[in-house]
């Protein structure tokens, strides 16, 4: 069976979500056994997605063609009230 484009963004939201630190967009695109300009195709494609809908995550694109999963700013304050403090979290 084929690895469609909804399962290879699932990969990449996989692989960013276990990261705790940027990758590079070589080493997820080695990871995936995929072309790198695909991946980052992907990649913008996520970005955007994240964008237009307002989620409660982001992907930040660092220097060096680097990718990060990080929370968006705006849903700090809830997340602090979840989990039971007033300081700022980034996961």
């Amino acid at each position: 069976m084929p690895i469609t484009q909804r399962n290879k963004i699932g990969m990449l939201e996989a692989m960013l979500f276990a990261n705790a630190e940027p990758v590079e967009t070589d080493r997820l695109a080695e990871a995936m056994r995929a072309d790198p300009a695909e991946v980052l195709t992907l990649l913008e494609k996520l970005q955007k997605r994240y964008d237009e809908t307002e989620s409660g995550l982001m992907l930040l694109h660092f220097d060096g063609d680097r990718w990060q999963m990080a929370t968006r700013p705006y849903y700090g304050a809830a997340f602090a009230r979840c989990a039971g403090s007033s300081g700022y979290y980034r996961l």
